[in-house]
């Protein structure tokens, strides 16, 4: 994981990043500000057709105010009978189809001047109450009118004469005919238009008054006239859809239209994704940048770091093969390769020569454990010559006994030349071997002795494989000496080797005892085999043990495995004037 975030890669994104925050936080605040212009002006357009959707009804109310402000002047200028201001009422609605009722209301709430006739009395209806503690002009909705009996849209003025008010203008409008301006083809089915007044009750919709305020905001304060006019918004109807809306005076401090829209529709006007617009171009940058800038990397440096890298594991694996040519490097990595594969070629013929003078060695090595092999095997034949001329028996068993030590040697150079391997030998074909070319000796008292060898194969350096070997073959010297034939069973020579569990090897050398041949038991050396093998023994930093049985002699050593050195001479051998011993212990 460490790994992976430190490479170059990682690295080469960071600082690209890096390097293109600022142009990516300018695109983005030119993009904001681009994207709010369009807003903006997206959101007046929906506010314009919103408009222009009631523009016909806020003609017909705008002329119904006109029309209801020429009257209160004529009424309040001059004393008309009812029957003149019935006329005159009668010839406004000759010259205003869209009016079906226009009507002069007096003070009390009666009602005698209209173009219906007769008189009525409005004192107790709970919009002339409304208007007389607050006399202005006013629009008002009647489902069913007390005059005309038709669903209408009410305009009332105040008749004032000199400070004084005498009465109220009253003017009703068709729905049906406010309604039809705003029911205009080019808008589609969902789009809601509605005329509301500044408490916020609607006069008008193109869908009717039973259905309109459902697809109004739910909270009635946002969309109110006087504070929203000129806007639009979005929010929750009544029945619980999300819809964008847009309000609109249509007579100032009166009336208002609100446009109630689907919010896909509105977003298609608005311009949808706009956010998204302001983050997808810098995203886009950057991912540019960065895919130009990896693939830069990679074709001028990856690719070829990788070769080299493919190159330098295979050298640590041990090929020694130059790289082959880079295609399209830099300099720089031609270079590199140029220094690597001349390196390639040095180590090469340095590790040749180094492997043809080891082999030269080996061969030299060799060929001295072979040549001492010879030299001392035509030794113990010279000594063999001798013993045979020998006239004492003391002699011929003192010869017999160095020529066993010469031939000991001669093994372990012929085990060393034959060994495959130059730093250490193999336990089993060592002492193995000397098992083999010792331990025989002819019969006692006609029985055979029964050699017995159980070698486990133990790797031990040159150094103590020499000095193991050579106290084998004093410790098998001895009991070749000393065997015996035991009451029961022939005569026994055993070789035990075995590594312990804590990296300790044993070496148990043992002979039966009993009748022995009276020559061989009476002949004495004094000693020289015992104080060599204390020598061995401490040469290899062990121990020994003597059991003793009537029946069998054990002489075991114990000693710790040494890591593997070069090949030496024993040392520390014993130093008791004894000329002949040091030689043959040599």
């Amino acid at each position: 994981m460490e790994a992976g975030r430190r490479s170059l890669t990682v690295y080469l994104a960071v600082l690209v990043t890096l390097a293109l925050l600022p142009l990516g936080l300018i695109a983005v605040y030119q993009t904001r500000a681009v994207i709010i212009e369009a807003d903006e002006k997206s959101r007046k357009s929906l506010l314009a057709r919103t408009i222009e959707a009631a523009n016909r009804e806020r003609e017909l109310l705008q002329r119904a105010v006109g029309v209801g402000s020429g009257l209160s002047a004529s009424l309040a200028s001059a004393s008309i009978t009812d029957a003149n201001c019935s006329a005159m009422m009668e010839r406004l609605i000759d010259s205003e189809p869209e009016f079906v009722f226009a009507g002069f209301i007096q003070p009390d709430g009666v009602m005698s001047c209209s173009t219906a006739g007769g008189i009525v009395d409005l004192s107790g209806a709970p919009g002339f109450l409304e208007i007389s503690e607050n006399p202005q002009l006013t629009f008002s909705v009647n489902r069913s009118g007390a005059v005309t009996g038709q669903s209408v849209i009410i305009v009332t003025q105040p008749v004032i004469s000199q400070s004084n008010l005498m009465g109220f203008v009253s003017i009703s409008i068709p729905h049906a005919l406010a309604r039809a301006p705003l029911e205009s083809d080019s808008l589609s089915n969902d789009v809601i238009i509605a005329l509301f007044d500044e408490g916020g009750d609607v006069l008008s919709s193109n869908i009717g008054l039973d259905l309109v305020n459902d697809y109004l905001p739910q909270n009635k304060q946002s969309w109110l006239l006087l504070s929203n006019s000129g806007k639009t918004f979005s929010a929750r109807t009544a029945e619980g859809e999300d819809r964008v809306f847009a309000v609109a005076t249509i007579v100032p401090g009166e009336v208002a239209v609100i446009g109630s829209w689907p919010r896909e529709a509105a977003l298609a006007s608005v311009g949808s994704g706009g956010k998204a617009l302001t983050v997808a171009f810098p995203i886009l940058m950057w991912v540019t940048g960065l895919g130009v800038a990896l693939w830069g990397l990679h074709r001028l440096v990856i690719r070829h770091l990788d070769s080299l890298r493919s190159a330098v594991r295979r050298f640590a694996l041990g090929e020694r093969d130059p790289i082959e040519s880079l295609k399209n490097a830099p300099q720089e990595f031609v270079q590199l390769q140029t220094a690597f594969n001349r390196m390639v070629v040095l180590v090469r013929e340095a590790e040749n020569q180094q492997e043809q003078d080891l082999v030269e060695k080996t061969l030299l090595l060799r060929e001295v454990h072979h040549r001492v092999k010879n030299n001392l095997q035509l030794i113990a034949s010279i000594m063999n010559m001798h013993m045979r001329s020998a006239e004492s028996a003391e002699a011929r068993r003192l010869l017999g006994q160095l020529q066993r030590r010469v031939r000991g040697l001669a093994m372990v150079h012929q085990t060393l030349n034959q060994n495959s391997k130059m730093t250490t030998i193999n336990t089993e074909t060592l002492v193995g071997r000397l098992v083999s070319e010792l331990a025989h000796r002819p019969p006692i008292h006609g029985q055979p002795v029964e050699v017995i060898c159980d070698i486990q194969p133990i790797e031990l350096g040159q150094d103590q494989a020499v000095t193991l070997s050579m106290l084998a073959a004093e410790a098998l010297t001895n009991a070749i000496k000393y065997v015996g034939v035991p009451e029961e069973g022939p005569p026994m020579i055993s070789a035990v080797l075995r590594a312990t569990t804590d990296g300790a090897v044993v070496l148990k050398i043992a002979n039966s005892r009993g009748r022995s041949d009276d020559e061989e038991a009476a002949f004495h050396s004094g000693g020289i085999g015992q104080r060599l093998m204390q020598a061995f023994v401490s040469q290899l930093d062990g121990s020994d043990h003597v059991t003793e049985t009537p029946y069998e002699y054990i002489y075991e050593v114990t000693f710790e495995i040494a890591e593997v050195d070069g090949a030496s001479i024993p040392k520390n051998l014993p130093n008791d004037g004894d000329g002949d011993a040091r030689a043959a212990a040599e």
